[in-house]
């Protein structure tokens, strides 16, 4: 083998060694010296000996520490090989024509040798960091061969393409500058002028404005792929010369215009060589083409999340190499018959989601392709379950949800599609009862939620990663045997399913997701929880984010195993019978928490005072408890409700609908909201003393609730500075003195409850509190408060609680009469008992006044009978 022969074997490998920087390891301070770890030197040595290397270069490459070789730059703390640096000596491979330097994204290397190398002629740079490089055209411009060019990914920006003259690369066929960062005008490109090009990738650039005239120029372009920019407009009029286009990609822009008056522009002479045509998400409106049955080669269809309306033409039936096709997302109004499908015979992907579409396909028909993705989601498929959907024994990929089926589920559904990995056909009507076991079945995500199946839950798929049967009328236990070890998300919230937890669950040792909310589970909570397990991993909830046992009748102790939950963002056990306390070790165990739901359980003791250091919960509901103590003043250090929540919050716990207790009622929210809301809710505990002021730094809250307990003092004076509430509830304490007058100042107050409490004075006014429903209600139970919403004229109010307050003094002044009269007639009846003669002359003045009451009344009711008789007929 010739010496040439030999560099030119080994030069990919040379190259991607030599300008290797692992961007995985340690990015600290490189030395020569270091610790080599033996698979990176072994590696060096067998790349050495591919090569033949008579200048010596690589002479001091031998012995045990790499780390000590020239060239070969190791991390300090990690001993990794971090750098090798290029020799200059590289430019004398001068007939080198192939140079694969990809994926290397922090070379410190300079490109003084590139232009030596002449006769290149595929040069691959993708992902190699060129943003500091400010040569790197002037180098490339220098390899007049060159026909293929990666710049993937490598930091460009306006600053280079602003200053390129003009190129010499008048042979170059493919150019990909795609993944870069020039927000600049297209029209001020380099390449237009490069009339040799085929290819054309320029996606998720920041390219900006119009697409150029100067695409009219390039003749020979294939492909142009403009994905993922900020460009506008429609593409230039005089195409008519680019009769080679097989791919045009425009997805991902804001085109604005008619989707018709857009693929009008095409030239004529490309319809038969148009292959793949892509506008997604591009601000596209109107009809499709009715000639765009015309493309006959066309094979992939992409016009998704636009504006599209009107009916889907007839001519797409036509197109027989047509492997792709999505227009979900869009408008469009139309009834599917056998014919628009009748002529795709090679037809693979179809999503049709998301439109208003009708079907009117004839039971009996049998489609002429074998589909891998079919996704109807949203569209009228129903009532009947599609029958030509069993002929597609192929299918990956089925969605059907919101379909208006209204069916049971066919019997060869579940043997046609038992190699399928997903199966989606929630939010409609379908019923009767699912197979007793779908063990068979190779799917790793079946959602039939939001059904009206009915039944046991059958035993699960054993590759199933997640499943989804909620809301439902399923019924009896679960499966004791709960097999599924790759099972992530099992959701059967809303059923009426009975029993207990089975003990099998503690086996499905990677669920992220487990929700069994809203049924009638009994017995004790999951024991998945041993001592000796206090420190390991890999066991039942230990990578766990999500848990909802929520509405159901549960017993026992706060679940132990959640001590190993160190991910767990959402857990709510809220609705059962749990007693205990809860425990300090939540901020150390789980301090990912975002959202704790316990009200309605029977959780005693104090408010852990550790609550305080889960920096991101921003939703506390310990409500409807037995909870004691008083509210302590360092709740005001949950970082997450001192600060306001915003819309870009980054995590997710996929689109469940959650019910929530705000302003007294219960209401479904969307995760998306969920998430946003800020919540302390306190209420219907028996928690006492004062409202610590610190409260009214939790900025961030949307809704506070500390009603029903046994809280005293003032309402604190800064409470207008909580701005975000939407729901305030103090109702049923024993609040006192005057309201604040802040109140006024919470303009996005929409529930207020200050009732059945001590307050008094002048209820604040503002244009927010007045304009809240059920003035009176606010109010009521709180008699010394006066003004407009509960009809006392403070001024009048005043003058009644003066006298109220003379009135108040009237039990003092009887009580003193009274014992002033028991003292005194005491005195008399004492001094009787001590003298005899007092008794007697006391008794004889009794007498006498007997004797003479008796007289009169005898005398007046003698007179009063005569005068009745007189006047009798």
């Amino acid at each position: 083998m010739t010496k040439l022969a030999l560099l030119v074997r080994g030069t990919a490998l040379l190259i991607c060694l030599l300008i290797f920087q692992a961007s995985s390891t340690s990015h600290g301070q490189a030395s020569v010296s270091g610790v080599c770890i033996g698979s990176e030197r072994d590696a060096l040595l067998s790349f050495k000996a591919s090569l033949l290397d008579p200048a010596g270069h690589l002479s001091s490459w031998q012995g045990e520490d790499c780390c000590q070789w020239k060239g070969v730059c190791c991390s300090n703390r990690t001993g990794h090989l971090i750098k090798l640096k290029i020799p200059s000596q590289f430019g004398n491979l001068t007939k080198l024509q192939y140079l694969d330097v990809s994926g290397n994204y922090y070379p410190d290397v300079a490109l003084a040798w590139l232009p030596r190398l002449s006769l290149l002629r595929h040069l691959d740079m993708t992902y190699v960091d060129l943003g500091s490089a400010r040569d790197w055209f002037q180098s490339v411009n220098m390899l007049p061969s060159l026909k293929v060019l990666g710049l993937s990914g490598c930091g460009l920006n306006s600053t280079m393409s602003a200053s390129i003259s003009l190129s010499n690369l008048t042979h170059l066929e493919v150019l990909d500058m795609s993944g870069n960062n020039f927000y600049t005008s297209l029209k001020h490109a380099w390449f237009w002028n490069l009339k040799s090009l085929k290819e054309l990738y320029l996606s998720g650039s920041s390219w900006i404005g119009s697409i150029p005239s100067d695409l009219a120029n390039m003749t020979a372009l294939q492909v142009i792929d403009l994905t993922g920019n900020q460009l506008v407009g429609l593409i230039p009029e005089k195409l008519g010369n680019l009769c080679n286009l097989t791919r045009m990609r425009f997805s991902g822009n804001n085109i604005g215009s008619s989707i018709g008056e857009f693929m009008g522009r095409l030239p004529k002479c490309s319809w038969n060589t148009l292959q793949e045509f892509s506008v997604q998400y591009a601000n596209m409106t109107g009809n499709l083409p009715g000639w765009i049955g015309n493309m006959t080669n066309l094979s992939v269809l992409q016009a998704s999340k636009n504006m599209l309306t009107g009916t889907l033409p007839i001519g797409v039936g036509a197109l027989s190499n047509l492997n792709h096709l999505d227009l979900s997302h869009n408008k469009l109004d139309s009834v599917l018959v056998e014919e628009h499908f009748a002529g795709l015979l090679n037809l693979e992907y179809l999503d049709l989601s998301y439109n208003p579409l009708r079907s009117a396909i004839n039971q009996k028909w049998v489609p002429p392709f074998r589909l891998k993705v079919v996704k109807f989601q949203s569209c009228q498929l129903g009532p009947i379950f599609p029958e030509w959907l069993k002929w597609q024994s192929d299918i990956d990929v089925l969605v059907l949800s919101d379909s208006n089926l209204d069916d049971v589920i066919p019997d060869w559904f579940w043997v046609t599609f038992s190699r399928a990995s997903i199966l989606q056909a929630s939010g409609n009507k379908l019923h009767g009862s699912l197979p007793a076991n779908l063990r068979h079945m190779s799917a790793g995500y079946i959602h039939l939620g939001s059904n009206k199946f009915t039944g046991q839950v059958p035993q699960f798929p054993i590759n199933i990663a997640r499943l989804n049967l909620s809301s439902n009328f399923l019924s009896g236990s679960l499966p004791s045997g709960l097999n599924a070890p790759l099972l992530e998300e099992l959701l059967l919230a809303n059923n009426q399913l009975t029993g207990t937890i089975p003990s099998s669950i503690c086996q499905l040792t990677s669920l992220l997701r487990l929700d069994l909310s809203g049924n009638h589970l009994e017995g004790d909570i999951m024991q998945c929880w041993k001592e000796s397990d206090a420190n390991s991993t890999n066991l039942f909830g230990w990578n766990m984010f999500s848990l909802a046992l929520n509405n159901n009748n549960l017993t026992g102790q706060f679940p132990k195993f959640l001590a190993r939950s160190s991910q767990l963002m959402f857990l709510d056990l809220s609705y059962n019978r749990l007693f205990g306390g809860l425990p300090e070790w939540l901020p150390e165990k789980i301090p990912q928490l975002r959202i704790l739901r316990v009200r309605s359980n029977m959780f005693s003791g104090h408010i852990p005072k550790s609550l305080t250091s889960l920096h991101r919960l921003h939703y506390l509901d310990i409500a409807h408890n037995n909870i004691s103590g008083s509210i302590p003043w360092s709740l005001s250090n949950l970082k997450a409700m001192k600060a306001v929540v915003s819309q870009d919050t980054n995590y997710n716990f996929y689109e469940d609908s959650i019910q929530i207790i705000m302003k007294d009622q219960k209401r479904d929210y969307t995760f998306a909201i969920y998430k946003l809301l800020v919540i302390l809710d306190l209420s219907s505990n028996r928690l006492a003393g004062q409202i610590p002021e610190e409260i009214t730094l939790l900025i961030g809250l949307t809704n506070l609730n500390l009603s029903n307990n046994q809280l005293t003092g003032a309402i604190p004076n800064q409470i207008g500075d909580l701005r975000q509430l939407d729901s305030l509830d103090l109702s049923f304490n024993g609040f006192s003195g005057a309201i604040p007058s802040s109140l006024s100042a919470l303009s996005y107050l929409s529930h207020l409850n200050l009732s059945y409490n001590n307050l008094s004075g002048v209820i604040p006014s503002g244009q927010q509190l007045q304009a809240l429903d059920n003035q009176r209600y606010i109010y009521i139970g709180n008699p010394g408060l006066c003004g407009d919403p509960v009809g006392r004229n403070c001024s009048t109010h005043d003058a009644e609680q003066s006298g109220l307050e003379d009135i108040d003094h009237m039990p003092s002044v009887y009580l003193a009469m009274s014992i002033g009269f028991v003292v005194g007639l005491w005195t008399v009846f004492c001094t009787m008992l001590m003298k005899r003669t007092w008794r007697e002359a006391f008794f004889q003045f009794v007498d006498m006044m007997y004797d003479m009451v008796y007289v009169q009344v005898a005398v007046r009711w003698a007179h009063m009978m005569e005068k009745t008789q007189d006047g009798a007929p």
